[in-house]
């Protein structure tokens, strides 16, 4: 019988009995695994604290024909102050979606892990960073370590590095782009400019992305931006994410009807 003994951050749960799960672990080494936790939603389980949604934890598990089965666990940090603030609740499932449908099983996701773990530290342990800050922060990080990493050192048409002025992120090339290149790229009348997506980047912004980009993963909130910038930043970082996974969430769809209704920290 295979044995595996791993720390895994929990992604996901399905309750498929009265007190049975399945769930998604992210883990360094191995990528998202399933794993069939039985009788861990009982409040007499031993494993409940360490098998809960967000729950990071040690675990032994043992492989039978279809799923891995948990044989041991202990709770390392369950972030369970996330569970008290509603936005944060639902900024954290969203995290969590995005990074199940990126992760990959069976390969090392060493750096998956430790974004999503980041991001929720600085969630749970109130950061002193705006919610919003934190999620733009993910989605332009997480985009990257997924292969998907801007190149924000100059126009990628023209290779001005003089970025002191307004400049774009033309997002399906994954490049900034200046004014003057923008309106010749835009007055050739491109067929495929349609599916283009370019977004004005202020120096502050600009600044902010490539911060997020290229920080060490343990540092890449460290970082300040001011207020009115805050809503541009987030749009751009969402905007970038979302136009290369081509996937939607339903967490997000609810944290920005969250944000829309007003909704949200200061």
């Amino acid at each position: 019988m295979e044995e595996l003994e791993t720390k895994g951050l929990v992604i996901s749960e399905v309750r498929t009995g009265e007190a049975d799960k399945i769930l998604t672990l992210l883990t360094a080494e191995h990528g998202k695994i399933t794993v069939s936790g039985k009788g861990v939603a009982s409040l007499k389980s031993r494993h409940m604290p360490a098998t809960q949604l967000f729950s990071y934890s040690s675990f032994n598990l043992k492989k039978t024909k279809k799923y891995f089965y948990i044989a041991d666990s202990d709770l390392i940090e369950p972030f369970f102050d996330i569970r008290y603030d509603v936005n944060k609740l639902s900024l954290a499932n969203y995290i969590c979606e995005v990074v199940d449908y990126l992760a990959v099983e069976e390969m090392g996701e060493e750096d998956l892990l430790r974004l999503a773990l980041n991001s929720l530290f600085a969630l749970a342990n109130r950061s002193g960073l705006p919610d919003e800050q934190i999620k733009a922060a993910f989605e332009m990080r997480a985009a990257s370590v997924s292969g998907f990493e801007p190149n924000l050192d100059k126009c990628g048409e023209c290779g001005d590095d003089e970025t002191d002025g307004l400049i774009y992120l033309d997002v399906m090339n994954g490049r900034l782009i200046c004014g003057n290149c923008l309106r010749t790229v835009r007055g050739a009348g491109d067929e495929d400019r349609t599916a283009r997506i370019y977004l004005a980047l202020s120096p502050s912004v600009l600044e902010a992305v490539r911060f997020t980009v290229h920080a060490p993963i343990e540092r890449f909130l460290s970082f300040q931006i001011e207020a009115d910038e805050l809503r541009p930043f987030s749009v751009v970082c969402e905007k970038y994410l979302l136009s290369h996974i081509e996937h939607g969430f339903r967490s997000l769809d609810y944290y920005n009807s969250l944000i829309r209704n007003g909704n949200f920290d200061e």
